[in-house]
């Protein structure tokens, strides 16, 4: 299982701006920019039937005006032993219904880990190693600090991390913040470490968001930072959430641009220092070898 590099996470959830009466925002600019999109956010109903089980926020998937934000708590009590099979048959027919390629499975209330464990070898038995599971812990959970979970997430990654592709890990919210860069650095020196590719540092992309808002150039100083310590085969970077995105909440996906050309550029750069290296080591061994030759005695050449 080898994840995407440099990767371009955005959660779409909010799909007006200005509320239900606003202006429809269209992901299709994101096309070409985003490596995974995130539609959020499904959950499940207790005590709800058939295909009222499962909303994408607070409609049915299939209704056109599903477009409201929301939360629904409790939608990992419908999961456990006891209420699995009554429960996740209508996740799973969602996902073949639609044809999606994966699930992030955002914890935010008290699951056992026992919960989580089924969820995911049962995702995985069922569409297979190329369905994505990712995780989105706070930032903090990943250094068995600050966890709204439940579960241990280290604990989760010794036992499973073969089964979770990656971590899209909250840096905001007062459970950590993505510049400077440190906390995402103790995240991989911690304990028996979480390679730097599996692990996408999520952040706001507008303050209007939520706490901890990191400014753009920030992050980019972050990116370009942790591609200098971690390789051009780092992880990446995701936001919450698409709508409303800054440096131009008019056009939201501007966010997305900047983030890939960070990326890309960074890796431009260490690309053709490498090969300046590798080009001036040629040179001094093609000088190695022509001082050997001329030093050479007559009888040898």
């Amino acid at each position: 299982m080898v994840a995407v590099a440099n990767r371009v996470v955005l959660y779409y959830q909010t799909q007006y701006s200005h509320g239900n009466s606003g202006t429809y925002v269209s992901p299709l600019p994101l096309i070409g920019y985003v490596t995974h999109l995130l539609l959020a956010a499904f959950h499940l109903n207790m005590g709800h039937v058939g295909p009222d089980i499962v909303h994408l926020n607070d409609f049915q998937p299939s209704d056109p005006w599903g477009r409201h934000e929301g939360a629904a708590p409790g939608t990992y009590a419908c999961l456990t032993d006891d209420l699995f099979d009554t429960y996740y048959p209508a996740l799973k027919e969602v996902i073949t219904t639609y044809n999606l390629d994966g699930m992030d499975l955002d914890v935010e209330e008290y699951v056992s880990s026992e919960t989580i464990a089924r969820i995911i070898t049962t995702l995985k038995a069922d569409f297979g190693d190329e369905f994505l599971i990712t995780l989105a812990p706070v930032a903090s959970a990943l250094t068995e600090s600050g966890n709204l979970s439940g579960f241990d997430y280290i604990t989760l990654e010794q036992t499973l991390g073969d089964k979770i592709d990656f971590y899209n890990a909250q840096f905001y919210s007062g459970f950590g913040t993505f510049f400077p860069e440190t906390q995402y650095e103790a995240i991989i020196n911690y304990d028996q470490g979480i390679d730097p590719a599996r692990v996408t540092a999520t952040v706001l992309t507008s303050p209007n968001d939520g706490y901890g808002y990191v400014s753009t150039d920030n992050v980019v100083q972050s990116i370009e930072n942790l591609m200098e310590k971690y390789g051009t085969g780092w992880g990446g970077v995701g936001g919450w959430e698409y709508f409303n995105a800054l440096p131009d909440s008019s056009q939201p996906w501007k966010w997305a641009v900047t983030m890939k050309e960070a990326m890309r550029v960074q890796k431009a750069k260490m690309e053709a220092r490498e090969r300046e290296k590798e080009l001036a080591a040629a040179e001094v061994d093609r000088r190695r070898i022509r001082s050997r030759m001329f030093k050479l005695p007559a009888n040898e050449n």
